[in-house]
């Protein structure tokens, strides 16, 4: 009786396992649905004129201030950006504010 629940435990086990790693498989390969956006909260950093380290600080950010992000954006080096309006317009890293990355 103990090995026949611990084969239907398996089982079970095993089935929703398989219905949580196929969905990578299965993901868009155009990549993932654009975000909404909306206010969050700065951690501390610039905001700058557009997508890239290399490009000129708009203004810095500090901790807590509220930055309202558009939309995000994917730079040629494969990170992520928010392009921002407030408080002043320009992008922002994504790991300098509390949107997801």
């Amino acid at each position: 009786m103990r090995t026949r629940r611990l084969l239907t435990g398996m089982a079970l086990g095993a089935a929703a396992l398989a219905r949580i790693t196929a969905a990578p498989a299965q993901a868009d390969p155009a990549g993932p649905a654009p975000m909404a956006g909306g206010w969050a909260m700065s951690i501390g950093g610039p905001i700058r004129s557009c997508a890239s380290v290399n490009c000129d600080p708009v203004v810095q950010t500090s901790y807590g201030d509220n930055v309202y992000w558009t939309k995000s954006v994917v730079n040629s080096a494969g990170n992520r950006w928010y392009q921002v309006t407030h408080p002043r317009p320009g992008y922002i890293y994504c790991m300098n504010i509390t949107a997801p990355c």
